[in-house]
């Protein structure tokens, strides 16, 4: 009778623990603005067009506004699966900008007083603040945001660091406690694959992890105008994060983006993905793909070379590609030298343009 006790607990014990275990993907945007800063349209409108697109949470984040999420008016079929995370974008001269994802409080740029409650009055002192900057390095702004973000509860996310004339990795190297970069930004004049004189983003990235710095990239519409037919024009559903967690509630997301249980993208859409120092392995979802293709508003890459299809790229030191294969799945074994391991998806179509690429991008594992 004991033993049989005994298997019993066992039995229940793997399946509380399996349980416990099953998580699920909850698709995101984490920088999208309203006319509360400098976007186009009604907060209630924005959240409306995520909300029927079929997104998990959305984070409103107004240039140095923080906007409380029970003010804004809520679809009236809202989906019990749909989540409004408070944010702001910190915004600051030289091309500084830092989301604060799920914040308790405002998040002030350098020497901003945040006195005034009236929009128009606060939209003026903000102008007034930027108007007579403190003389800081790129650097010291950053660590600013980040601290700042970080006493108000939330994650900071360095935003487009090739917009305007650019956030070097030198400038990031120094600062401490900052974990997330945009790697991927919808809005048409971030130059996300780079420009004269700045290398694109994603190398910024791997140049960031072979010099130990843990780093994960985020991809995000930046949405300014609920338009979805101009590329000249930073409309929605364009790039995003797909979190594993065990619930969708601000603190569970929170605690899967700290710890790097997302990916990044523009449409590829995963079926699986396994990172550990033992196994790094990908399976794309055809049909989910297919589907964000045809409705979402990724911009693509183009190229004047490429092959049709999907391809699998397992990425290391340097930036160097350790592996990749043409296909639906793949799987890779990380070794010492490899130092991290990440992977880059990428789905190419030919057209009169080029080779159209679209883009997941997951986390990097650190083989120490």
């Amino acid at each position: 009778m004991k033993n049989l006790i005994i298997l019993l607990l066992l039995i229940l014990g793997v399946q509380h623990n399996s349980h416990a275990k099953k998580l699920s993907w909850y698709k995101g945007n984490t920088h999208t603005h309203t006319v509360v800063s400098d976007g186009k349209n009604q907060p209630r409108d924005v959240v409306a067009a995520y909300h029927n697109h079929g997104y998990n949470f959305l984070v409103v984040t107004d240039h140095n506004f923080l906007l409380r999420t029970d003010t804004i008016k809520k679809p009236a079929n809202l989906r019990k699966d749909f989540l409004l995370i408070p944010g702001e974008e910190v915004t600051d001269r030289i091309s500084v900008h830092t989301t604060a994802f799920n914040i308790s409080r405002y998040v002030p740029f350098d020497n901003d007083p945040n006195l005034e409650t009236d929009l128009v009055k606060r939209r003026e002192e903000i102008k007034r603040a930027l108007d007579h900057p403190l003389i800081l390095t790129p650097t010291e702004l950053i660590q600013l945001h980040v601290d700042g973000i970080l006493k108000a509860g939330g994650i900071p996310f360095l935003n487009h660091p090739n917009f305007s004339q650019g956030v070097k990795v030198s400038d990031i190297l120094p600062v401490k406690n900052l974990h997330h970069i945009e790697i991927y930004n919808g809005h048409p004049t971030v130059f996300n694959w780079g420009k004269e004189r700045l290398i694109s983003v994603e190398a910024k990235w791997d140049s960031l992890l072979s010099r130990g710095v843990v780093m994960y990239g985020v991809a995000s519409d930046d949405e300014h105008k609920l338009v979805t037919n101009d590329p000249e024009v930073a409309g929605p559903f364009r790039g995003w994060i797909m979190v594993q967690s065990k619930e969708l509630t601000p603190k569970a997301l929170q605690e899967s983006i700290e710890s790097g249980k997302f990916y990044a993208t523009n449409s590829v859409i995963l079926k699986s993905c396994e990172m550990n120092v033992e196994k790094y392995s990908v399976e794309i979802d055809q049909a989910a793909t297919e589907k964000e293709i045809s409705e979402s508003c990724g911009v693509p890459r183009i190229d004047q070379d490429g092959q049709e299809g999907f391809l699998i790229e397992f990425i290391g030191d340097k930036g160097k590609v350790l592996s990749s294969g043409k296909g639906l799945k793949a799987s890779y074994k990380p070794k010492k030298e490899d130092r991290y391991v990440r992977c880059r998806i990428t789905h190419c179509s030919k057209t009169d343009k080029g080779f159209e690429k679209l883009f997941a991008w997951t986390q990097p594992v650190f083989m120490n």
